[in-house]
C-alpha cells in the first residue's frame, strides 16, 4: 500500500518534469525562430536602405515575428500582408523571405509617399487612402502607430 502511493507520487513528478521540459523546448524553439526572423529583417532592411528598427517594430506588432500568423481579415505572415497586395507587388506572402521583402518594400513605398514615419505606419495599418484624405495620422490608427513608435524607440536604442 505504501509503495503504491510512492509510485503514484513519483510518476506525477516525472510527468511534471516532462511537461516542463517540453514547454522549455518549445519556448526555446520559438525564441530561436524569432531571432532568425529578426536577423533576416535586419539584413533585408539594411540592403534596401530602410531603418531596421522601424520594420522590426512593424513585424513585432503585426505578428510577433511569426510567419505562421494569420489575421481575421486575411493578412498573412510576419508582416501581415494581404495576399492580393503582395501578389500585386510580385511577392508570395506565404514564403518567409518574400513576406519580409514585400513588407519592407511596402513600408518603404509608403514612407517615400508620405515623407513621415508615423504617416507611413498609419498607411501600413489602414491603407493609404485615409492618410491621404486627412494628410495626418487618422484617429483610428493612432493606437497602432503609438505601439509601433514605442517599439521603434526600444529597437533604435538597442542598435
Amino acid at each position: 500500500m505504501k509503495n503504491k502511493g510512492f509510485t503514484f507520487y513519483f510518476k506525477g513528478i516525472l510527468l511534471s518534469l516532462c511537461i516542463v521540459t517540453l514547454v522549455m523546448f518549445f519556448n526555446q524553439a520559438f525564441a530561436s525562430n524569432a531571432e532568425l526572423v529578426k536577423s533576416k529583417i535586419i539584413q533585408q532592411a539594411n540592403s534596401m536602405g530602410v531603418d531596421p528598427a522601424i520594420v522590426l517594430s512593424i513585424a513585432k506588432v503585426e505578428s510577433g515575428f511569426r510567419q505562421e500568423a494569420r489575421g481575421a481579415g486575411g493578412p498573412v505572415g510576419v508582416f501581415q500582408l494581404m495576399p492580393s497586395t503582395a501578389r500585386g507587388m510580385g511577392y508570395n506572402p506565404y514564403e518567409l523571405d518574400q513576406n519580409i521583402k514585400c513588407g519592407i518594400t511596402y513600408y518603404k513605398n509608403l514612407y517615400n509617399r508620405f515623407g513621415s514615419m508615423e504617416k507611413a505606419v498609419a498607411a501600413y495599418n489602414l491603407g493609404p487612402a485615409p492618410v491621404m484624405r486627412c494628410n495626418c495620422v487618422p484617429q483610428s490608427a493612432q493606437g497602432f502607430v503609438s505601439r509601433i513608435m514605442k517599439d521603434y524607440r526600444y529597437y533604435k536604442a538597442q542598435m
